[in-house]
């Protein structure tokens, strides 16, 4: 990878269906992925923020939300 790009550059696999990124490869087949979540084989690709949009989209909130800590941050 070259120093220039950013991992953002990179294309992201999801699943179709609940657009997870835990994409696994099927043992002893070849070239054939599927979803760690819910096992569907519908898997596609987009740049990073496609994704974010498209999460955003169908659960109506941001992958990661942002909190603010307090102390004692365990609690």
């Amino acid at each position: 990878m070259n120093s220039d790009s950013s991992y953002d550059d990179e294309p992201v696999y999801y699943c179709k269906r609940c657009l997870s990124l835990n994409i696994r490869q099927m043992p002893c087949v070849k070239n054939q992925d599927y979803c760690g979540e819910c096992g569907t084989t519908d898997i596609g690709t987009a740049s990073i923020e496609e994704w974010k949009e498209m999460y955003k989209k169908k659960y109506g909130h941001d992958f990661i939300v942002k909190r603010e800590l307090k102390w004692p941050y365990w609690c």
